[in-house]
């Protein structure tokens, strides 16, 4: 068994002291004490690090302080783990370049452009439309129905012929009807 120590559920406002004294109990001597801390908010994780003298004393320390009460929270002392290779910022981590990855093996795969899946003309209604984020397809749809009801084609509505006219007297729009509309086209 090693010296040093996880010790989990630490309440938040447990600082280094209250830890040191809580662990040198019995005649046990602290080496170190390591709460780790929030990188953007620099706060308690809830989470630290104690580094006994000698293996003894962290095995005691372990079956001494494991499930006792500290503050409001139920401790949860165990050896601590060695660290893992790579990770942090910039550096490949357990998995590196070409691992399997959240879309299976290879990592992830090509996204759809132009031309690719959800990709069509008129309705093609289903898939993810990725392809119309950016490009001459970017407007928003009531600005693409509108030229195409003054060009005279069709093919974005659903099962009706084409799009809906503003003036078959339905407000209830995507953005809460005619309320952003008003002024357009009257």
């Amino acid at each position: 068994m090693g010296k040093r120590l996880y010790v989990g559920n630490l309440p938040y406002d447990a600082d280094e002291q209250t830890l040191r004294d809580a662990f040198a109990q019995d005649g046990r001597t602290v080496e170190r004490v390591h709460i780790v801390i929030d990188r953007e908010t620099q706060r308690p994780r809830g989470f630290a690090f104690v580094e006994m003298a000698t293996d003894d004393q962290a095995r005691a320390a372990m079956e001494a302080l494991n499930g006792t009460m500290l503050g409001m929270r139920q401790l949860r002392v165990t050896e601590a783990e060695d660290r893992r290779p790579g990770g942090g910022p910039g550096g490949p981590g357990p998995r590196g370049p070409g691992g399997p990855g959240p879309r299976g093996p290879g990592g992830p795969g090509p996204r759809p452009g132009p031309g690719g899946p959800g990709a069509g003309s008129g309705g093609s209604g289903g898939g993810d439309d990725r392809s119309n984020r950016f490009g001459p397809d970017s407007r928003p749809a009531r600005e693409r129905f509108r030229d195409m009801e003054r060009r005279g084609g069709g093919g974005g509505g659903g099962g009706g012929g084409g799009p809906r006219r503003r003036d078959e007297g339905d407000d209830s729009g995507r953005r809460g009807g005619r309320r952003y509309d008003d002024d357009d086209d009257e």
